[in-house]
């Protein structure tokens, strides 16, 4: 085990869960902001903030990674073998400050996760909500310019001169 590689590994995931955290907040920001733009109908700006959160999604995901190949390095030279790399399996092996800080900063990433996750199933009933409204809009002008099925035009109805009846008197 190299020892002196050890603290440049954990100073290293430290610092991609810091960037982690970061973009995590960054994209609660950009939700947000998709928020307040979905009522608005502003398809534009709404393109440019989609955008914008994709790129912070593929960012996330190239931290991730990162932070999942640092760890297992980190489990490699203390010796551990997982096949699921965990944060709680390094714990032990590094003093108390080290371990508050890492576990610190996972409890914020999840829980910027968790509201990052909260916001787009907002944002995504809004929208949901949005359209279901469009299409009803949409069908009511629809219905309101088309004549009924059963409806013709006084000149179109048959005269029937038969005298017959089909249980009903008409009277005039």
């Amino acid at each position: 085990m190299v020892l002196n590689k050890i603290p440049t590994t954990l100073a290293g995931l430290e610092n991609l869960m810091v960037k982690q955290f970061r973009t995590l907040q960054d994209l609660v920001m950009v939700t947000k902001k998709e928020r307040e733009i979905l009522p608005l109908n502003d398809t534009d700006a709404l393109m440019c903030v989609v955008e914008e959160k994709e790129a912070l999604l593929d960012q996330l995901g190239l931290l991730d990674d990162a932070r999942r190949k640092t760890l297992h390095d980190i489990e490699l030279e203390f010796g551990i073998q997982n096949e699921n790399s965990s944060l709680e399996d390094i714990f032990p092996y590094l003093d108390e400050s080290q371990a508050t800080r890492l576990s610190r900063l996972r409890d914020g990433v999840s829980t910027l996760v968790a509201q990052a996750r909260d916001l787009n199933y907002g944002n995504q009933a809004l929208a949901t909500s949005m359209v279901d409204w469009l299409h009803a809009a949409q069908k009511f002008m629809i219905d309101l310019a088309q004549p009924e099925t059963s409806y013709r035009p006084p000149s179109h109805i048959p005269a029937f001169n038969t005298g017959k009846s089909w249980g009903v008197d008409h009277r005039a």
